[in-house]
């Protein structure tokens, strides 16, 4: 029995690929399916059982795509959710075997009504389990958000996973390893650790969700507060009726300047500029977005509207694949086209671009320490509590829409977050919206610390 995790940037989503004497089950694929049919290929293993564990809310399901590659693949999900796609609908104590291992359907709702956990035994070895794909019910150090499905059953759900994990995850023994369906950096729990695996010894010892009684538990998950977004509805509907398959959407055209820019006269289309944020801020198309590759994975789905259409500017043309994987896998589809010449091209022909203001971050402590400037903060509220800069205001980029108008346009503003990434993209959108003195300092928090300028703890 070989497991292999794929990890998906950004959204922070694993899946896995489990190959034994032959043949291979998938768990909560992504949409970009290659690497899994590649693992096929290498381990020499038929996929023929692909496993959900619920219908997940902040990425689009593969598993018809990997289907459509491997045909005689069987997809399995709970009985729980009224699927429009799919083989099986699942029950509790369902089994299935795959090569010689063996897996049992766990019924562990809380974090949704149709969460399912898979319980896998190498049975070359013997009948007990060895691994427990447990998707969004347990996490490395965290559990499951309990406030998607239904924000009135809060309460509900939460007690409801609590008695997943006591009466379903822990009594299936300490030496069980434990795959989650998701690592750190994700929205689907709050301290997830940086670890993509556990035990369920390990964790009923460290995870501090595992030592409270009930109502403790309750009180503190009702407590917690954690991001919400619009792009949530999107993946459930597509992961209720079925995401179309890739093969079935139109391929980004290959734009010239002329071309990209008549488009660009049309409502509803977009310029998602890629590139790295030293390269936007010193010239971009005019009302560009920046949304630099590095951060793509995770900003792309609270800043863009699956609605719109989108047309690309890469740093290089080999960047595309990418860039389409990060957009697939929320299911942000409608990618017209990308300027092939690239910014250079743009240029060559005269078109007009646009500069983002930038600080130093000498500029941002002498003018902030006066009261001449409006530093905003652009993490997740978590980062924040951690440490932040004094004096700083605090808009997640998460929600950034919905905070904006609080800021005086006319003070001069600057974005701020780690390393630059977070806070060009926050930049471009105020510009958007019609903000004059608004800028970026690349440096970010990280430079800021290591030049030994205070943060205080706790916010």
């Amino acid at each position: 029995m070989r497991v292999t995790t794929i990890r998906s940037e950004g959204l922070a989503h694993l899946s896995y690929f489990v190959s034994s004497d032959g043949e291979a089950f998938v768990v909560d694929p992504r949409r970009d399916v290659d690497v899994y049919l590649k693992l096929s290929r290498e381990t020499k293993s038929e996929i023929v059982h692909i496993f959900e564990t619920h219908r997940n809310e902040d990425y689009v399901t593969g598993s018809l795509e990997l289907q459509y590659h491997v045909p005689d693949a069987q997809i399995n999900h709970s009985k729980e959710t009224d699927f429009k796609f799919g083989d099986n609908s699942l029950f509790d104590g369902d089994t299935f075997d795959v090569g010689k291992t063996r897996i049992e359907c766990v019924y562990t709702p809380g974090h949704t009504e149709d969460s399912m956990s898979y319980l896998v035994a190498d049975m070359s070895v013997g009948p007990n389990p060895f691994a427990f794909f447990t998707g969004d019910t347990l996490f490395v150090n965290e559990i499951g958000r309990t406030d998607l499905a239904d924000i009135t059953r809060h309460e509900e759900m939460t007690r409801e996973i609590f008695h997943s994990l006591h009466e379903k995850v822990l009594p299936v023994g300490d030496g069980v390893v434990v795959f989650p369906g998701h690592g750190a950096g994700s929205v689907c729990g709050g301290d997830i650790g940086e670890r993509e695996f556990s035990t369920i010894g390990y964790e009923r010892a460290s995870n501090p969700w595992l030592q409270m009684e009930e109502e403790d538990f309750v009180h503190a998950r009702l407590r917690q507060s954690l991001t919400l977004s619009t792009y949530f509805k999107h993946c459930r509907k597509l992961n209720s009726i079925g995401p179309p398959l890739l093969s079935s959407l139109d391929p980004p055209r290959n734009l010239d300047p002329a071309s990209f820019e008549d488009l660009l006269k049309k409502p509803g289309h977009l310029v998602v500029d890629t590139r790295s944020p030293d390269f936007f801020v010193c010239g971009h198309i005019p009302r560009a977005m920046s949304l630099p590759l590095s951060s793509m994975g995770k900003s792309a789905a609270w800043v863009l509207n699956p609605d719109d259409s989108f047309l690309l500017v890469l740093e290089r043309t080999e960047d595309l694949e990418l860039a389409m994987n990060y957009l697939h896998r929320i299911g942000f589809d409608n990618v017209v086209g990308y300027l092939g010449s690239g910014m250079d091209g743009w240029y060559e022909k005269g078109k007009l671009r646009s500069l983002l203001q930038t600080y130093t971050l000498e500029e941002v402590k002498e003018q902030l320490g006066k009261g001449e400037m409006t530093m905003i903060d652009v993490r997740q509220l978590h980062e924040a509590e951690e440490e932040f800069i004094v004096g700083s205001a605090f808009a997640p980029l998460t929600n950034l829409a919905e905070n904006m108008s609080k800021f005086d346009r006319d003070k001069p503003t600057v974005t701020i977050c780690p390393r630059g990434a977070r806070a060009s993209t926050a930049a471009s959108i105020f510009k958007r919206a019609g903000y004059k003195n608004v800028g970026v300092t690349l440096e970010g928090i990280e430079g800021w610390k290591d030049r030994g300028y205070p943060v205080r703890t706790g916010k």
